[in-house]
């Protein structure tokens, strides 16, 4: 199965976050949809994994639930399994994961791989052509475009993450706001309680406005 774009972007910024050494996509009858490894990591092995786990009854009754989350660690760092609608997400991380980033780059990611999935459906389901639309005049900024410029404002050189956050985030202002709450998490996890408090207002008011 050819992997689509979006989903691919997913797992290269997933591949960014510190700790994680790769990840990978596969579906309920073991194919691999997307993956994101070092060339080190043979892809028939991944693949003969993804058939294995797909497989097995005890790994399907486990992770029927969405909510469900696997992580199995071991000596030199952890696997998490998550699932997302007919898929399933494997990221393979050494013990310098930090759980918190992890947890929330995972959340960012999964949102990304459904707005991928469903985009493919679109795209193939209406492949026929369409006559150019005329040149449409400047837009104002949309939220997307306010919060980056929050962000990049605001934290500088620790804007990487957070403008990630936000490239996974879908359009809606639900979307944006648990992404602007990511965001807060993050600046208060590696800024400061003060400053999350602060870029958490400017990013809310960005939404209602």
């Amino acid at each position: 199965m050819q992997a689509l774009p979006m989903q691919q972007a997913a797992l290269q910024q997933l591949a960014a976050v510190p700790g994680v050494v790769g990840s990978m996509v596969f579906d309920r009858r073991g194919e691999l949809v997307a993956s994101e490894f070092p060339a080190v990591f043979d892809d028939a092995g991944l693949r003969q994994l993804a058939g294995q786990l797909a497989g097995d009854g005890y790994f399907q009754e486990w992770m029927g639930a969405d909510p469900a989350v696997l992580d199995l660690r071991f000596g030199d760092g952890s696997v998490v399994v998550r699932p997302v609608d007919d898929t399933w997400l494997l990221v393979l991380c050494t013990l310098q994961a930090n759980p918190q980033l992890l947890s929330m780059s995972l959340t960012q990611v999964a949102r990304r791989l459904r707005l991928g999935a469903a985009g493919g459906h679109g795209a193939r389901a209406g492949e026929q052509a369409r006559p150019a639309a005329p040149p449409a005049a400047p837009a104002a900024p949309s939220r997307l475009d306010r919060l980056k410029a929050i962000v990049s404002a605001e934290l500088g050189g620790h804007a990487a993450q957070a403008m990630e956050i936000l490239a996974a985030a879908g359009p809606s202002p639900a979307d944006l706001t648990a992404a602007a709450a990511d965001i807060e998490k993050l600046t208060r996890l590696f800024i400061s309680r003060k400053k999350a408090d602060e870029i958490g207002k400017k990013l809310r008011d960005a939404i209602g406005g």
